[in-house]
């Protein structure tokens, strides 16, 4: 993962580093909104009693099977 460039003290960032920022902001916005688009099913982010082996690693999976159907669907 790449880290935005921060603009020295008393000085400028080049236009290069403004559009690396930019391009890495982009991409972070996906990243955010699909993590949101998973969190609003619940399960996630609820405090559950986990008895099953592995239900955890399959209530994210189907909810981000869930997520990407939404976004390929809309």
């Amino acid at each position: 993962m790449s880290i935005l460039h921060k603009k020295p003290k008393g000085g400028e960032l080049t236009q290069e580093q403004k559009d690396e920022n930019r391009e890495l902001s982009q991409s972070r916005v996906v990243c955010e909104n699909a993590f949101a688009g998973v969190k609003r099913y619940d399960g996630v982010s609820t405090v559950y009693r986990n008895r099953i082996s592995d239900f955890d690693d399959r209530l994210m999976l189907t909810a981000a099977g869930l997520w990407n159907f939404y976004l390929m669907a809309g």
